[in-house]
């Protein structure tokens, strides 16, 4: 006999920090049989569609809007109304069936006003400015431009030497430059180690992120994240910081000096006087002087770029060991998407997932020496024995 649909449902609606717990305990036996070496990983994050639609998504903007489009709506039915009991004042014969139309429509509009003062009300008791309702533990996401939709930030952790995945999460945070150091020390504290080496791409470019990590024993590897800038003027790569004088020698050969600082994203402003005498001053700006911006972080940043261009293998190495693997999830989630809501049974969903895809082929023999001697197990064995 095998469980239906319904009963493998209710197992994971009950028990979310057990298969939670029965992941982690796979990672743990392979660590213990030797399988991860726990030296190096890459990490990657991507959306997840969440069980909501993107018309719940609503802002205070939002639900403003709408709400004052309703008004105006029952305003016209209502004036509407008003005609029709004047022209029966007049002696002019009455629609009656328009005039129940004309009830019925502000009726219903009465209710969605009455439903978007709900939302509004609950919107102004919640911590964030848009709430995705039916879903609260989603948020909109996306990519670029494109339509955000309600969604989680699934994240994974992945070993170089063996590919399993040792630390997954997931997030309701859009961007995964806040995760960068989270994941690490959670790997860290997963694979029990003091030093790790984190291949990552330009979305956890983070030079505070990167500076906490360095600080706590992770290595990040990583290509910095860079806005767009004019081709015509010299790009902030082409000046030079000096680390004892805390200057800046421009492309003119001139010094800039820190002439403030702005609190909100802990950078330093840098300008010279000589701009003004500057000869080749087209070249660099079209302002009065040029300024550039030094986060306080900054280095943290320059040696985690110097990594990548001393081997710049090591992002080939993070594409072929973590991004295949989020391929294989969204293929057996149709396209990427979760089931369940509320973010602790999401977690069971993506544990579920991570567990289903664990069993690589370097598993498929297993080498243990017990005190009886040796003997060969398959991947099927691990994952009963980590269950239990």
């Amino acid at each position: 006999m095998s469980p239906d649909y319904r009963t493998i449902a209710a197992f994971r609606h009950d028990n979310p920090n057990a298969i939670v717990g029965a992941g982690a305990a796979f990672i743990r036996f392979c660590r213990e049989a030797g399988l991860i070496a726990g030296g190096k990983a890459a990490l990657d994050g991507t959306k997840m569609r969440a069980v909501a639609s993107a018309k719940n998504i609503a802002g205070a903007e939002r639900l403003a809007l709408d709400i004052a489009h309703t008004e105006a709506e029952i305003a016209y039915y209502v004036d509407r109304l008003n005609i029709a009991d004047e022209h029966m004042a007049q002696g002019i014969a009455d629609q009656t069936v328009h005039r129940d139309a004309f009830a019925q429509a502000i009726g219903s509009l009465e209710r969605r006003k009455a439903r978007l003062k709900q939302r509004q009300s609950k919107l102004g008791n919640h911590a964030t400015d848009v709430v995705v309702f039916g879903e609260p533990d989603a948020r909109p996401m996306g990519y670029g431009r494109a339509p955000k939709f309600p969604a989680h930030n699934m994240q994974s952790v992945v070993d170089v030497e063996s590919g399993l995945i040792v630390h997954h999460d997931v997030a309701n945070e859009a961007n995964d430059s806040q995760l960068l150091h989270p994941m690490a020390i959670a790997t860290k504290q997963v694979l029990e180690v003091d030093e790790l080496d984190i291949l990552a791409d330009g979305g956890y470019s983070n030079a505070q992120e990167v500076a906490r990590c360095e600080q706590d024993g992770v290595c990040v590897a990583a290509p910095i994240k860079r806005g767009a800038m004019s081709a015509e003027y010299f790009r902030p790569v082409q000046f030079v910081h000096d680390e004892e004088m805390d200057t800046i020698r421009c492309s003119a050969g001139a010094v800039m000096y820190p002439k403030g600082k702005h609190t909100r994203n802990r950078a330093v402003r840098y300008r010279t006087p000589a701009c003004q005498t500057c000869l080749i001053k087209g070249q660099c700006t079209p302002g009065y002087q040029r300024t550039i911006h030094r986060l306080g972080d900054q280095g943290a940043l320059h040696r985690m770029e110097r990594r990548i261009h001393e081997n710049p293998n090591l992002m080939t190495v993070r594409r072929c060991t973590v991004e295949h693997r989020f391929g294989t999830i969204k293929r057996m989630t149709g396209g990427g998407r979760f089931l369940t809501r509320r973010l602790q049974r999401v977690k069971a969903e993506a544990a579920l997932s991570v567990l289903a895809i664990q069993p690589d082929p370097s598993l498929e023999l297993l080498q243990v020496t017990n005190a009886d001697g040796t003997r060969l197990i398959g991947a099927g064995t691990i994952c009963q024995s980590a269950a239990i």
